[in-house]
Formats: structure tokens, sequence, C-alpha cells
């Protein structure tokens, strides 16, 4: 029963962390390391496992906070996958260098087994960066922790740990190129499907030259447009025209009816509360207006104030039912 609850609350998490299947990978990939690097330093700071050491215990913490500052970030939308858990993968390979060159020279209880798991977690490090389809860092990671590795075994003159270091060097390198190749196919796959995209939609790659040069342009001209529909054959042409036709017969009256009985509200309330009206979710309204949670969260919030929403009221049902309310007398 707590599995299906765990479940379900977490089901729509993948789903608003990006457009395609790719990101909501990734997004699932950093949670999931995010996730096991709290619990494996948690444990060893309540002293369940791993090195009680002073020194050892400070990189920890060091590393928690890093993970989970940078995972933060990635949360407030400051930084990409890709780079938070590069940054990640990278001070935590510093701190295993240090840690590494700790355990030589103090040479604890157990030394050879804190070492040993420092490269197992250096190993995991690149497993996870190659999930994530991260370029150029796992081949960093991977060569920092076999230098570490070769200069405390010979320092140390262990013979165990040479006879292993083949399987490290092996491992890392076999992970480093499958990931790479798998990053490459990746996009080459990503590039196939903008291209049956474009063959779905039937416009040709000088259209949607046209349309992109279009789009990017906040304030575009009459010239523009005119260079824009040079470039259409007729019939995307007569498309592109119904298509915003549709459009404003479907959502035009609905701004005008918001900025009509709200008069209060402004053009960027206006249009949260249309997408709220529209039954879009917190993610869709982020996109659709190229928004972060937290500044819909603000107009949320300016809009519940104008509107003397009450807190314990969902503000889609007050709109509604004030709408409704509203539209009635304007009959009567």
């Amino acid at each position: 029963m707590t599995l299906r609850f765990l479940s379900e609350k977490m089901k729509p998490f993948p789903h608003s962390q990006g457009k395609s299947a790719i990101d909501r990978h990734c997004a699932i990939v950093y949670a999931l390391h995010t996730a096991i690097v709290v619990i494996i330093i948690s444990v060893q700071l309540a002293g369940l496992g791993g090195s009680q050491e002073v020194f050892p215990k400070v990189m920890s913490v060091i590393h928690l906070s890093v993970c989970l500052t940078l995972f933060m970030f990635w949360r407030l939308h400051r930084l990409s996958i890709p780079k938070a858990l590069s940054i990640v993968a990278l001070v935590a390979q510093t701190i295993f260098v240090f840690r590494a060159i700790y355990f030589a020279q103090e040479r604890p209880e157990n030394f050879l087994q804190f070492f040993l798991l420092n490269q197992i977690a250096s190993l995991l490090a690149v497993v996870f960066l190659v999930m994530c389809f991260v370029k150029y860092t796992p081949f960093i990671v991977a060569a920092l922790s076999l230098s570490t590795y070769a200069g405390i075994a010979a320092y140390l003159e262990e013979p165990a740990l040479w006879n292993i270091f083949g399987f490290f060097v092996g491992a890392q390198i076999f992970l480093c190129v499958l990931g790479e190749l798998l990053r490459r196919n990746v996009l080459h796959v990503n590039m196939e499907n903008i291209s049956l995209h474009m063959h779905a939609v039937r416009l040709n790659e000088r259209e949607i030259e046209g349309y992109l040069r279009m789009s990017s342009n906040d304030h575009p001209s009459a010239d523009d447009v005119d260079r824009l529909f040079a470039m259409l054959t007729p019939k995307s042409q007569r498309n592109i025209i119904n298509a915003v036709r549709m459009h404003l017969r479907s959502h035009l009256m609905d701004d005008c009816d918001l900025t009509h009985f709200f008069p209060a509200l402004t053009k960027s309330e206006v249009d949260v509360c249309s997408l709220i009206l529209q039954g879009k979710k917190l993610s869709e309204i982020c996109q659709l207006l190229d928004k972060t949670e937290k500044n819909i969260g603000v107009v949320r919030t300016h809009v519940r104030r104008k509107l003397n929403v009450p807190s314990n009221q969902d503000l889609k049902n007050y709109l509604m039912e004030k709408l409704a309310d509203r539209r009635q007398k304007g009959v009567d």
C-alpha cells in the first residue's frame, strides 16, 4: 500500500521535467543519483558504515552540501542536468583524491577497503554521467580516478592493488567509450525524429527555415511576414492562416471576457488565468508562457489577492464561478 502511494505521488515528477522522453529520463537518473548520495553519506555520518575518521567525514559533508545545492539550482532552473551532474561528479572525484591521499598516509583500520570503495564510487559516478549522456566529463573523471589509483598503489607498494588495477582501467575505458557511442546515437535518433516531424507536417527545409526566423523575432515587421509567406507553398499558407483563425476563435474571446470581468488584472495575470481555466497544469503553463514555476506562483498569488480569493478555495473553481455569475448578470 505504501509503495503504491509513493508511486502515485512520484508519477507526475518525470513528466514535469522536460518536453522529451530523453529529458525525463535524465531527470529520473539525476534524482536517483542525488538520492543515493544522500542515503550513503547519511549512513556514514550516522556512524553506521564507512570511515569514522574526522577528515573523511568532513569531506563527505562537503560532498553532500555540493550535491544538494546543485540539485536545488537544477530544480530552480538555474542549471541544466549535464552541468549540475558534471560539477558534482568533478567535486566528488576531487574529494575522493584527497581521501585516498589521507588513507595512504594515515593508514587507518581497513584503509585498503575504504580506498577501493572510493574507486567503486568513481566508477558509479561515470555510470551516472553516461546514463545522462554527458559529454567529456566521464573521461575526465575516469582519468582522475585511474591516476589517483596508480599513484596510491605505487606509493603503498601493495601488490593486491595492482592485481585489480586492470579491472578498473578496463571498466572505466569501456564505460566512457560506450557512453560516447550512446550519446552520439541518441543525438542521431533525435535528428531523425526532427526530420520525421518535418515530413509529417509536410514542410520542406526552406519553409522550416522561414518559420524559425520568424519565430525568433519578437517584433516582426511587415517585410518579415512577407518574407515568411514567400517561402511557403500556397497550401502551407492556407494551413497557417486557417490555424490562426481557429486559435483566435477559440481563445481570443476568453481573454476578452477575463479582461472585461476582471479589469484589475494585468495582461500576464490574464494569460495565467486563461490557461488555468483551460485546465493546464503548472508545468504546461510554464512552458507556454516561458516562465519558471516561481514566476507563475507569484502571478497566482497576485491574482488571488486582487480578486480576494479565499485561501481554502481552488483558483480555477473560483474564476469559473465568478465568470458564470457576472455573465448571468450581464444577460439579466
